[in-house]
């Protein structure tokens, strides 16, 4: 299933929240044809890209026992897979669906940090100069150009949502200040979109069969500089995802171990109304990465205590919860409250 996010879900939406991200664990990878020993180099590529994804960051890849796992036992970690061919090229494609245990094991086994489900919706603005001038890209682009663009967000799992680039966008945005880069322009543009963050950029050719890639990072305050240079122009916008999620995965992405000795920490919880909220709180706090367990300890009314059983240190869990933005912290209080 695609990560993308379609624009109209969430143009009209009065907050931005994470998106949960499914497929996580499946990818695609092109493969010369239906025969063994394609199916083995594309299982190889595929295990290497999921766990990119699932990580957030190219550098698990340099991981000795990662390398290892690649080599040897590649398919040991498959659950299923498929041969597609592409609509739009003709290719043929190997989708495979890993097991979720075993990647994840794999990870903590060599240290490496787990990126969950939870991760930042982020607003694409992206000029591209072709022969008949400069335009901005939204989802009514052309198939292949914008099949090159969502496929190396979505190698790296990270969901996009394209402007609607109507009158009001044009306004506040139009193509000469994206070019430029002007950083309060772009900001005062994607105000309405409410995402999380905020992507924005050029993307050039620059002479001798070389694409040029400037751009910047909006999120939290911060303006991030971003650029990348290579032969075509799906090389150059993998490097820029690659930038991208490895500044989200180093926020959000939890390192936890094997052999992590469990912590126990106790959160003080307001808003529960109901026993349909209570379900739906231990639901979620059980399903982020590094949250072993959940049990109540007290219930006073609409504020419960609970003692979770954590893999990794809060700080870790607490940066991810955050974003998601269903438990809300309070100024001058230690309890949170749950937002259904």
């Amino acid at each position: 299933m695609r990560t993308f996010v379609l624009l109209l879900l969430t143009l009209w939406s009065g907050f931005s929240s994470a998106v949960m991200v499914s497929g996580l664990y499946q990818v695609s990878v092109p493969v010369e044809d239906q025969s063994s020993a394609s199916r083995d180099q594309g299982l190889m590529a595929a295990l290497q890209q999921v766990l990119v994804k699932v990580s957030g960051s190219t550098g698990v890849l340099q991981n000795p026992l990662v390398q290892q796992k690649i080599s040897d036992s590649s398919s040991s970690y498959v659950k299923s897979f498929r041969y597609l061919r592409d609509e739009i090229d003709d290719s043929v494609n190997l989708r495979v669906i890993f097991a979720q245990g075993l990647i994840d094991k794999l990870l903590r086994d060599a240290g490496q940090p787990i990126w969950g489900k939870s991760r930042p919706l982020i607003l694409t603005w992206l000029a591209l100069e072709q022969g008949n001038g400069r335009q901005i890209v939204n989802q009514n682009a052309d198939p292949a150009r914008l099949k090159m663009i969502e496929s190396a967000m979505n190698d790296r799992g990270l969901p996009l949502l394209w402007p609607a680039l109507d009158l009001d966008d044009e306004l506040a945005l139009p193509v000469q200040k994206l070019w430029g880069l002007f950083s309060e322009d772009i900001g005062n543009a994607s105000a309405r979109y409410q995402a999380d963050a905020v992507l924005a950029g050029r993307l050039v050719p620059s002479g001798s069969q070389q694409w040029l890639f400037r751009g910047l990072l909006l999120h939290d305050q911060q303006e991030i500089p971003l650029e990348a240079q290579g032969d075509d122009a799906a090389a150059v916008l993998a490097m820029v995802a690659d930038q991208v999620a490895g500044y989200f995965a180093s926020r959000y992405a939890v390192k936890t171990s094997s052999v992590y000795r469990p912590e126990g920490h106790q959160l003080t919880i307001s808003g529960v109304r109901d026993f349909r909220d209570y379900y739906q709180l231990l639901s979620y706090l059980r399903a982020r990465v590094a949250i072993n367990d959940v049990q109540l300890l007290q219930a006073d009314q609409q504020q419960l205590t609970l003692a979770l059983d954590l893999a990794a240190d809060w700080s870790q869990v607490w940066r991810l919860l955050a974003l998601d933005k269903r438990l809300v912290a309070q100024p001058d209080s230690d309890i949170l409250v749950w937002q259904p």
